[in-house]
């Protein structure tokens, strides 16, 4: 694989210079709302096919989830974040597309389905009358991702413990027990599956941060309670073969009374962007790097080199202002925001600051070859406005397809070919809401020329609420 040279960092960071990003202009029949729209209990249907034909090769279930209740007893949720999780299933096979969906059966939704109202605080929002909590599962909305793992599949949370799902009728089992006095502490929603089978997780409470260390089956390896130099609010992580590297943004907690979680922090523009580099044998930190102040939600991946310099992708923003502000008026219906995160590669050597690379584009979502976490990779897949964007760090390019006007996309995910071995030899799946029609739709994209336009799309009968991330289980 041809190495990142100095010729292409220039390229990277040259882009980012010429960059300049449009307001979104949305038109009166493109109603984004209809995707902040509380689901009914249950969905089931079959797909129509629009266009195209699905691979005969792709069989297996595509899983995705998000928030999708947005209102109680006349109370409208005033942040996304915190909505009750529902699950989906695209279950593919012989040419077709089924799609089920069900909200995650948690004590918090027990409890205000049977209160009829709001009770809890959460992310980024406190309804009228908050009812006090025990455990942080009190607040748990398994609303973020999904990690199948062991035959299941575990809805995935930002603070609090996973909930078991049955990975064909969506049916909640109930909370994962973990041993070992480690039941309801914090697995945060960016697990990291080695292709060994084993994965790891971080999860933040203030300044302490627990690494998990799990095998295939889903049992604990290790885990570990450590201090953390600040307490930021993080929301995803990066392993190499050796390393985890948690990167710790300067939305930094702050003094005083705060009624939800994000308003307990404060963005500190002066304060670096931290990279702290642990040992994944004894989970101790060996190395913190220091960068431009920005913020992030997603990392793509990360590798290491043979001198010790480890390089990860990421989407970062120049501020806060989605946590703290445009994910509250998304889900009060009130505003959108152009896409505003940059896809940027960066490097940590062996000792001193780091680097930041940019590519040209906006873009979130960042999603690699699954078969390729922790090593070296080239290619990332990933959200752009309005459509879908395959990255080349080496190339430092940018390849996009805009879906037609109208269009929310959402998270593409990666499925390679049986048997291959390219990085890009496989498929995208993304889901994609079509606000003109009130439809959401399945989009199946050739991974090898992703500006040619999805191979087939298909589509619900129904608009689905518009959700955070998925997986593929090949059948």
């Amino acid at each position: 694989m041809t190495r990142l040279t100095r010729r292409t960092f220039a390229q990277l960071t040259a882009s980012a210079v010429a960059l300049a990003v449009s307001p979104r202009i949305v038109r009166a029949e493109d109603d984004w709302r209809i995707g902040f729209r509380t689901a009914p209990e249950t969905f089931d249907a079959e797909l129509t096919r629009l266009e195209g034909r699905l691979p005969s090769e792709l069989s297996g279930s595509f899983y995705r989830i998000g928030p999708a209740q947005f209102e109680r007893g006349g109370e409208r949720l005033g942040h996304w974040f915190d909505g009750d999780g529902m699950i989906q299933r695209f279950a593919i096979a012989d040419g077709r597309v089924t799609h089920r969906g069900r909200f995650v059966d948690t004590p918090k939704r027990r409890a205000e389905k049977a209160a009829g109202r709001f009770l809890y605080t959460g992310y980024g929002f406190a309804p009228k009358n908050l009812t006090g909590i025990r455990a942080p599962d009190d607040l748990n909305a398994a609303n973020t991702n999904v990690l199948p793992i062991a035959g299941e599949v575990w809805a995935l949370w930002e603070g609090g413990s996973p909930y078991r799902i049955d990975a064909e009728t969506l049916a909640t089992l109930g909370r994962k027990a973990f041993d070992g006095g480690l039941n309801g502490v914090a697995f945060s929603a960016h697990p990291k599956t080695e292709p060994s089978g084993d994965t790891w997780n971080f999860g933040v409470i203030g300044k302490r941060c627990v690494l998990w260390h799990l095998a295939p089956d889903g049992t604990t390896r290790k885990a570990k309670l450590i201090e953390l130099p600040e307490a930021s609010l993080m929301h995803d992580f990066a392993i190499t073969a050796r390393h985890i590297v948690l990167l710790a943004p300067p939305l930094l907690r702050r003094e005083g009374p705060a009624s939800t979680l994000v308003d307990s922090y404060a963005w500190q523009p002066g304060k670096p962007l931290t990279a702290l580099v642990l040992d994944k044998n004894t989970l101790e930190i060996v190395r913190r790097h220091e960068l431009p102040a920005r913020f992030l939600y997603h990392i793509g991946n990360a590798w290491e080199d043979a001198d010790g310099a480890i390089r990860l992708d990421a989407c970062l923003d120049a501020d806060a202002t989605f946590a703290v502000k445009t994910a509250r008026d998304l889900a009060l219906g009130l505003a959108q925001a152009p896409l505003s995160a940059r896809p940027s590669l960066i490097t940590l050597p062996p000792s001193g600051a780091g680097v930041i690379a940019t590519l040209q584009g906006v873009g979130e979502f960042p999603r690699i070859d699954p078969r390729r976490v922790g090593e070296r990779h080239r290619i990332t897949h990933g959200v752009t406005e309005g459509g879908v964007a395959t990255w080349d760090w080496e190339r430092g390019v940018s390849e996009t397809y805009l879906h037609p006007p109208g269009t929310w996309s959402e998270e593409p995910v990666f499925v390679p070919r049986k048997g291959a071995m390219g990085e890009r030899d496989g498929w995208l799946i993304q889901t994609a809401l079509d606000m003109r029609a009130g439809r959401t739709q399945l989009c199946i994209f050739d991974a090898r020329r992703t500006t040619d336009g999805p191979i087939a799309r298909l589509t619900c009968p129904y608009a689905l609420p518009l959700g955070f991330h998925g997986t593929f289980v090949a059948a």
